[in-house]
This record gives C-alpha cells, sequence and structure tokens, in this order.
C-alpha cells in the first residue's frame, strides 16, 4: 500500500515509516477508535495470503516474530480493504508507525485504492534487547498489484522482494511496531 496517491504509477510496495503521505492524508485524520481488536492473524487474508518462509523462533524472540508477523498479516489485510480507524492499529503499533498507518489508509480509502495479490515473506531473527527489539523482514510482493477504484489493476504496479527494518517497543505490557522502514539493500525470500 506504498500507493499513497493516484499520481504515484510504479510497484506499490507496503507502507514503511517512510512513506510520503499524498496530500490528501496530509490533513488531520482519525486513529483507531475500537478497544476491541479482533484476534490477530499472521497469514493475512484469502485474496492476499502472507506465506512465511522462516522458521518460528523460541523465548523472547518468538513473541517479537509473533508481533511482527501479526503486523504485516494486519497491513496486507488493511491494504485490501483500507479503514485507518481498524483497532489492530492500536494493538500492533505505536507512534510514529501507527500516525504513518493511518495516513496511508486514510489517503488509500479516500482515493478507492487497494492492494491485493501473494505474499512470502521472511520475518527475520528479532534481537531483543529489554524493552526494545528490532528485525529485518523480506516482503516478495511479486505477485501483488494495486487496483483502482474502477477495480482494474493499475498497470505496472507490482511489487517485489522489500526488505523492511522494523524496530518495536514494549507498550502496555505487549510488543508494538513503532517503526517500519524500507531498506536500500535488496533482500531474497526462498520460494
Amino acid at each position: 500500500t506504498g500507493c499513497a496517491g493516484a499520481e504515484q504509477p510504479g510497484p506499490a510496495p507496503l507502507p514503511s515509516a517512510a512513506s510520503t503521505p499524498s496530500a490528501a492524508a496530509s490533513r488531520a485524520t482519525p486513529g483507531p477508535t475500537s478497544s476491541v481488536p479482533a484476534p490477530a492473524t499472521t497469514t493475512g487474508t484469502t485474496r492476499s495470503p502472507v506465506r512465511w518462509i522462516d522458521g518460528s523462533a523460541t523465548g523472547p524472540a518468538g513473541e517479537v516474530q509473533r508481533t511482527v508477523r501479526a503486523y504485516w498479516s494486519m497491513v496486507v489485510r488493511l491494504a485490501e480493504r483500507p479503514d485507518p480507524a481498524d483497532p489492530q492499529l492500536a494493538a500492533l503499533t505505536i507512534d510514529p508507525q501507527q500516525a504513518t498507518l493511518v495516513r496511508l489508509f486514510t489517503s488509500a480509502k479516500e482515493s478507492g485504492l487497494s492492494q491485493r495479490g501473494p505474499i512470502f515473506a521472511v520475518s527475520g531473527s528479532p534481537a531483543v534487547r529489554g524493552a526494545s527489539a528490532q528485525t529485518t523482514t523480506c516482503l516478495d510482493q511479486t505477485f501483488v498489484k494495486v487496483y483502482e477504484s474502477s477495480g482494474r489493476p493499475r498497470p505496472g504496479s507490482s511489487g517485489g522482494p522489500t526488505a523492511f527494518d522494523v524496530r518495536l517497543r514494549r507498550d502496555g505490557g505487549s510488543w508494538k511496531v513503532s517503526s517500519a522502514s524500507t531498506r536500500s539493500t535488496p533482500c531474497t525470500v526462498p520460494r
């Protein structure tokens, strides 16, 4: 859903903290309102499944890894059906990432854009230090496309493998994503 504005004709990687929102998204937008999030899934949706290729971590890194997978699954779900007030935004993110996603999904909803297709992913090996953690994830969005409000795919909107530096902090007893920024180095997801 790096498709923050209709003016972007190229590939649409999932959003990161470095995403630039459109002018429509710059306006004040409502944040997540419900305090009861849907159960966190890590497998995306039927039309946009996420297949995690790497194994499961254990111990403190396992908890962080589950949060990272739930985060990306939520982002994929909201890219398909944008909802800037979705309660999982508050359950899985904190600012500045939460504000970035609210702006991005507000813009996508106002523009009538959606993004869908299968994603192959590697969640990485989380490094946990006290109340903070980080990992590098790789999402291969080769088969993902951006769809216009008419339902037609946007030409040239397929993505590719993208690496993200994901940072998390403990908040209210659970891990939450505080930033997810695109890395300039390439990544590979084995299939």
